[in-house]
């Protein structure tokens, strides 16, 4: 996780808080650091002891070593970014809906196609067409249902020859 080169330790941690949504008294019931303490630190007039510091870092789920170092832009205890802004978006919706609904919905996004599935969801007309076959081999109420209780139709795969 990059932040820029040379940052202080009041950016760092704002910038931390930030991410987890955290404000100065929040921080503080979180981290058993005083909230003048973190207000100090803020402000950077005051840098804060081993122990404080140690709180803070696991407080906000980063090395005390990235924290503590101004030097240091990128705390190396931290994977990689593994998604990009919009996938982090859709993650956070997901764990707002809850993973059940999360999960229906993407089954109905591999069952239908992502046009069906999206013009269904939002009410706009599909862009695509509807495989005809496949909407024909099965009864009108069966389309309506939630992918989890049709069977998919078999299909022969293309990388199987």
């Amino acid at each position: 996780m990059s932040y820029g080169p040379g940052m202080k330790l009041k950016d760092k941690l704002q910038m931390l808080m930030n991410r987890h949504s955290l404000n100065g008294q929040k921080l503080a019931r979180l981290s058993q650091v005083s909230d003048s303490e973190i207000s100090r630190i803020l402000q950077g007039k005051s840098r804060p002891g081993l122990d404080n510091a140690f709180r803070l870092a696991k407080a906000v789920n980063v090395s005390l070593d990235f924290l503590a170092d101004d030097s240091l832009d990128v705390d190396a205890t931290q994977p990689a970014e593994l998604h990009s802004p919009e996938e982090r978006k859709l993650l956070g919706l997901a764990q707002k809906i809850g993973y059940a609904e999360a999960l229906a919905i993407l089954e109905n996004v591999r069952f239908l196609g992502y046009e069906v599935a999206m013009s269904r969801l939002i009410g706009a007309r599909p862009i695509i067409e509807i495989d005809h076959d496949v909407a024909e081999a099965r009864p009108a109420a069966a389309l309506a249902t939630p992918p989890a209780a049709v069977a998919a139709p078999a299909r022969a795969s293309s990388a199987t020859g």
